[in-house]
């Protein structure tokens, strides 16, 4: 109970400067907001009017609101935010991981004019951050290890429905041998977008539970568990649920893993997600994608050329947790590269790349 209590004295020390975010943040559904009829999700960038999207299931969408008008929190840069980052946890021995690009999913309004861009990231972790004895963040964004710059106007957001792109590194960093953060920077200013209103989909509060805020390590002191960062105009990283907006959610950035070899395997883990990869990788008519839950869920697998077009979607509702083989035909995809992304109804997703041969 002593450590629970302190817990919870130090999330709410943390929100601290934060806590005008958080009151002021309410959620609705978007699906009218993209229906032909209603131009809500147009309007230009009004001061104090801003708007965070997610994703609430694998298939609904609604809007973290604040105002009447449009602009997203992660993306419009209303309070001079720099980045934004989303935690994957590295299995121990998975030494032939390696991130080689990321899906994400913009939403918003985009001049066709405009000269913005950001910035794609894969970021390693940080050494432990402590808050008071026996309570620490278990590290935030630190060292980058791949960077991206796309301009806005290729971010897949589009006049009715956005869709989720892929983006590739140019030269991938070395097998990853930790855990990492995957996301983006941003480097315009708030009262120059000239019309451009777009932000990140992510999850809806409370897709993500709340006892992945925190756990107990080995020697029975508190870690508080980063999962999605803000990078504030200080430069420093803020944990978005104790420092930030207290919303528990998560952002649709997925990195797109590849693995040297199928065989023992640990893979990533995201929340109640650890993907593992496909097998056989090339794949000759078939393919097993391979991966575990920790908790009971919906899981959705849609496989994707290498942009990010849907070819295929294959839905498994109410997995309870444990591990699970999805045998994927591969007959009717055309030769060469493909992506497959596995999401979870909480949220939680990875992508890997496959090929197909005939």
């Amino acid at each position: 109970m002593k450590k629970i209590g302190t817990l919870i004295v130090a999330v709410v020390l943390g929100y601290g400067g934060f806590a005008q975010r958080i009151a002021r943040v309410s959620e609705q559904p978007v699906s009218a907001l993209r229906s032909a009829n209603n131009t809500s999700s147009a309007r230009t960038t009004t001061t104090g009017r801003d708007t965070l999207s997610n994703i609430s299931d694998v298939s609904t969408l609604a809007l973290y609101k604040v105002g009447s008008d449009s602009g997203y929190v992660t993306g419009t840069n209303f309070w001079g935010d720099q980045a934004f980052a989303e935690r994957y946890d590295f299995n121990w021995h998975a030494n032939t991981v390696q991130v080689i690009g990321v899906i994400a999913f913009f939403g918003g309004k985009v001049n066709p004019l405009s000269t913005h861009a950001i910035t794609f990231n894969i970021w390693d972790q940080s050494a432990p951050q402590a808050v008071a004895p026996a309570l620490y963040y278990n590290g935030f964004p630190n060292n980058l290890l791949d960077t991206l710059t796309v301009p806005v106007t290729q971010l897949g957001i589009g006049p009715v429905i956005d869709t989720e792109k892929a983006y590739f590194f140019a030269t991938p960093s070395a097998v990853l041998s930790s855990s990492f953060f995957a996301g983006y920077s941003i480097n315009y200013n708030y009262a120059m977008l000239n019309g451009d209103t777009l932000g990140l989909i992510s999850s809806s509060n409370g897709s993500r539970a709340l006892s992945t805020i925190y756990s107990i390590d080995s020697v029975g002191d508190t870690a508080l568990n980063v999962q999605n960062a803000t990078m504030g105009s200080d430069n420093v990283w803020y944990d978005n649920y104790t420092q930030d907006d207290s919303i528990l959610n998560d952002l649709a950035i997925y990195p797109i893993i590849t693995t040297a070899t199928q065989l023992n395997v640990k893979g990533i883990t995201k929340n109640a997600l650890t993907f593992y990869g496909n097998y056989p990788n090339p794949a000759d008519g078939s393919t097993d994608i391979k991966f575990s839950l920790a908790k009971n869920t919906s899981v959705t697998i849609q496989i994707t050329d290498m942009v990010g077009r849907a070819e295929k979607t294959i839905k498994e509702d109410n997995l309870g947790a444990g591990t699970y083989v999805i045998p994927v035909n591969t007959a009717d995809l055309a030769a060469g590269d493909h992506l497959y992304l596995v999401r979870t109804s909480g949220g939680d997703g990875m992508a890997g790349k496959m090929s197909v041969i005939h």
